[in-house]
């Protein structure tokens, strides 16, 4: 029983962190997320978000991931993207900004399960904030040289923003 009680205080823990950020990131306005691109800049060596797939193959299974536009009916329908309009891709640029930052928040958390669990439990805990997170942050990382290697062609082709 106090084991089916730890359960339950780590599961109603991480749901009410997660959703709670998630809540509070959809607050925002997609154009602070524009704004804050610098510091989701792909380094040299994840070459131009190909090193995911490569580690990864990434796309063989971000498809299969939950959107958060199933929780969230604000949040950004990623599978819905279809328009390549020069406004949309960077809104969508903006909201992989979103989705990472709101996953290293969520994984950032885990030392708060050390307060109440035993080391084991807690260890549990941590491998469950990286299970959880780090592959939408991977999938973000895959995403975005992309979408800026579009939006940078279009720039230079002097498409309107439309």
């Amino acid at each position: 029983m106090k084991l089916f009680r730890l359960f339950i205080r780590n599961m109603f823990a991480w749901f009410t962190i997660q959703m709670t950020i998630s809540y509070l990131m959809m607050k925002l306005p997609v154009s602070y997320f524009v704004r804050m691109s610098p510091l989701f800049r792909s380094f040299k060596w994840e070459q131009q978000g190909e090193v995911w797939h490569k580690l990864f193959s990434v796309k063989s299974w971000k498809a299969h991931l939950p959107d958060s536009s199933i929780i969230f009916s604000a949040s950004y329908n990623h599978r819905e993207i279809g328009n390549t309009a020069t406004k949309t891709l960077q809104s969508f640029n903006g909201e992989t900004n979103r989705a990472e930052l709101t996953h290293w928040l969520s994984l950032l958390l885990f030392p708060l399960f050390y307060l109440w669990n035993p080391k084991w439990a807690a260890r549990i805990n941590v491998l469950y904030a990286l299970l959880s997170n780090l592959p939408f942050i991977i999938i973000q990382r895959y995403n975005r040289p992309k979408v800026q290697r579009l939006l940078a062609k279009r720039k230079g082709r002097g498409y309107d923003t439309t």
